[in-house]
């Protein structure tokens, strides 16, 4: 059974796709750690009903994440920039989603209703979400998978991510089981 770190910072319904993901029959991996900044928010919550550790991030999360030596960090709504040595110490093992076809919409300053503000803007026909590898740029890592999710004249920001969304929550749980199999 692999295991994976998941980083979350909001309400959990990303965090919980993949949990409960994690304890389909053939899953191949357990969530061993929740990893957020926020004491209070809803994935800490998702964490208690699972049973599952939780580690605040701070000055200690690489050394407490290498001593639970999980096959994969996963960031799922995490809102702050991880730090320089832990990607440096789990480089090519850590992968975030994001709300846009990247590049388009990504960087500083684009998260949350903020991309799909800007995609309604723009006028774009479609938009849909990327998963990435994380480096050290925001949202610049190699990109390993995206889908495409329509925008509709009369699309408002909040159905655009809605749609987005929905779409994240089904594919994100199941892309995470194809990158663990795909290392050895």
């Amino acid at each position: 059974m692999k295991k994976i770190a998941v980083f979350a910072s909001g309400s959990g319904t990303t965090f919980r796709s993949i949990v409960e993901y994690s304890h389909m029959k053939d899953s191949i991996y357990e969530v061993s750690a929740l990893v957020t900044d926020r004491k209070n928010c809803g994935a800490v919550n998702i964490a208690g009903n699972f049973h599952i550790n939780v580690i605040r991030y701070g000055t200690d999360t690489t050394e407490e994440l290498k001593r639970l030596s999980p096959d994969l960090i996963v960031l799922a709504g995490f809102l702050k920039i991880i730090g320089k040595d832990l990607i440096e110490s789990f480089s090519g093992k850590i992968v975030n989603i994001h709300p846009s076809l990247l590049p388009s919409f990504g960087g500083m300053g684009y998260y949350g209703l903020r991309v799909h503000q800007a995609v309604k803007d723009s006028g774009v026909k479609y938009t849909g979400f990327t998963i990435h590898h994380v480096d050290g740029n925001v949202d610049g890592g190699r990109i390993i998978y995206q889908e495409v999710v329509p925008v509709l004249d009369s699309d408002s920001p909040e159905t655009i991510r809605n749609r987005v969304h929905e779409r994240e929550l089904k594919s994100y749980p199941e892309i995470i089981e194809s990158i663990l199999l795909e290392d050895p």
